[in-house]
């Protein structure tokens, strides 16, 4: 007994036979770009007139769920890029990690500013981190309704802002002795 004779019949009609899937479809409808649809001086006659030739974002509402999304994008793109530049400047400039620190440090900058520039700093890890968390769950598809959505956006944004501020306030400046005591 072969193989083929175990199969039933049906299945060694459609093994057999060349396959018509591809052979019916038809394009009904070419798709053209509107310059091909109405011609160039359709696009003159909108410019002429003050409309913009393509949407922009002055043109939509700022709704929290694109505003949250596109924060999350450029966090990401400030950590990564702020990541690639620390690694080279310091790898191959004339400072270290800790002799940077200091330089800054010697400057004696009021703590505002410097409380500032730490609560920028950690509000973009914390933000990305805790988006990113909100992001999975949408790959779960948990929170999906309209109301979730943006309960769980505005939650992101309060705690990132929460967390933040207990990390700037627990933050305190440390000599470089201090630190060379404590880390090693």
């Amino acid at each position: 007994m072969t193989v083929v004779s175990t199969i039933p019949s049906i299945l060694k009609l459609r093994i057999l036979l060349p396959s018509k899937c591809g052979r019916s479809l038809r394009l009904t409808h070419t798709t053209k770009t509107p310059v091909q649809q109405f011609g160039f001086e359709y696009l003159k006659q909108q410019t002429a007139l003050g409309r913009p030739i393509s949407p922009h974002l002055n043109i939509y509402k700022p709704q929290l769920t694109w505003i949250i999304s596109g924060g999350h994008r450029i966090s990401g793109c400030i950590m990564s890029g702020t990541l690639l530049i620390g690694v080279f400047a310091f790898s191959f400039g004339p400072f270290s990690y800790s002799s940077f620190i200091e330089r800054i440090r010697s400057w004696n900058l009021p703590w505002p500013i410097t409380a500032t520039f730490k609560f920028i700093i950690a509000w973009t890890i914390v933000f990305h981190s805790l988006n990113g968390i909100r992001f999975m769950g949408f790959d779960l598809a948990k929170g999906m309704e309209l109301r979730q959505i943006y309960m769980s956006g505005y939650l992101v944004l309060g705690l990132s802002t929460l967390i933040t501020l207990l990390i700037v306030a627990n933050s305190k400046r440390i000599s470089a002795e201090e630190m060379k005591e404590m880390y090693l």
